[in-house]
């Protein structure tokens, strides 16, 4: 694919038009893309895989799996942000919502690529490491039933948050010293606070637990950034290397 966004991650806010067009134009129709799809009252978005399609550029289309969401559902009030992964580079666009085609369609106008600094909100990879959750209080100041710890795994990453299990259940908005072992960097360990978004039992004595970062510093949250973008370029030479397999054998 020709690299018409060079390193879109240090691209300037508002990229001229003809240069986003071109890129579009260049995507295949059918392409899996991740998006993140703005739902009424809810502040995050959706983030979802879909396919696109090329529309009247900048126009597109993204189909989703039926059943991901209704129609009235979607804030169309909101700017979506659509991930285009590919094996040396992900381009990542900001676009406004045009239409909603059906249930399972969205037309989309393009805008602009987005910084690094503004994707590492969004972006999100797969990623098992060890993660610890503690209560934030000092403890000469906490009673012993008050101080908890939990052990657990993350099961995805990103630059604002992580979503992990545990055997033990934390209600929203519970404030949380998170400690975060960096998968791919050996031990080194990440220390941020942050408070729980959302728990949901799996089963009996197992959490899924969203982790929102509050408060972590700038090198922190590079370094998380970094992680997430080495372990996406080993899943897509793994796909590469998959694909090339398939082929080999059909």
């Amino acid at each position: 694919m020709a690299s018409y966004l060079q390193n879109p991650f240090h691209a300037q806010e508002g990229t001229p038009l003809p240069l986003l067009t071109n890129f579009l134009s260049t995507v295949k129709d059918g392409t899996a893309v991740r998006a993140a799809i703005p739902l009424v009252g809810i502040a995050t978005e959706e983030k979802v895989y879909c396919f696109y399609t090329k529309g009247e550029l900048p126009n597109f289309i993204l189909s989703f799996p039926d059943s991901t969401f209704s129609a009235e559902q979607v804030d169309s009030s909101r700017s979506c942000l659509v991930h285009f992964e590919f094996t040396n580079q992900t381009v990542s666009i900001t676009a406004t919502i045009h239409s909603v085609v059906s249930n399972s369609a969205l037309e989309l106008t393009a805008k602009a690529t987005v910084t690094h600094a503004h994707a590492r909100n969004y972006f999100r990879v797969d990623a098992a490491t060890p993660i610890a959750a503690s209560s934030v209080a000092q403890e000469a100041v906490v009673s012993e039933e008050e101080s908890w710890r939990l052990l657990g795994d993350t099961i995805d990453l990103s630059g604002s948050g992580v979503l992990c299990s545990f055997h033990e259940p934390l209600e929203p908005h519970t404030r949380a010293r998170i400690e975060l072992t960096l998968p791919a960097r050996g031990t080194e360990v990440i220390i941020a606070l942050g408070h729980v978004v959302r728990c949901r039992k799996i089963k009996e004595h197992f959490y899924h637990i969203a982790l929102h970062f509050d408060v972590i510093d700038t090198e922190s949250q590079d370094k998380i950034m970094a992680c997430c973008f080495e372990l996406q370029r080993r899943y897509l030479r793994m796909r590469v290397r998959l694909e090339g397999i398939e082929s080999q054998a059909s």
